[in-house]
């Protein structure tokens, strides 16, 4: 099957897993999220103001899931048209 060979497949699985990691509690300062996120280290700054100001930390956790989940979708879709692109040349 053509999308178990598509990285805008693969990447959004492994943004989920790794929010359940998150979600489980293994990863309690974060790391593991903010390391594979470009965006999410990017905008730590802005984060880390974003979540002393709330009161719920469940939508920050949701928030942070979401971009992480939205970069991932992104990077593989990306990825994916290079490759294609890339194929079509050779």
């Amino acid at each position: 099957m053509k999308i178990f060979k598509r990285l805008s497949f693969w990447l959004p699985l492994l943004s989920i897993l790794i929010c359940l990691v998150n979600l489980s509690g293994e990863d309690d300062k974060n790391l593991l999220l903010f390391f594979t996120s470009p965006t999410l280290m990017w905008l730590n700054p802005w984060l880390t103001d974003l979540h002393y100001a709330m009161e719920n930390e469940r939508i920050w956790q949701l928030i942070l899931y979401g971009i992480h989940f939205g970069t991932a979708i992104l990077i593989g879709l990306v990825a994916d048209l290079l490759l294609s692109r890339y194929r079509r040349k050779i």
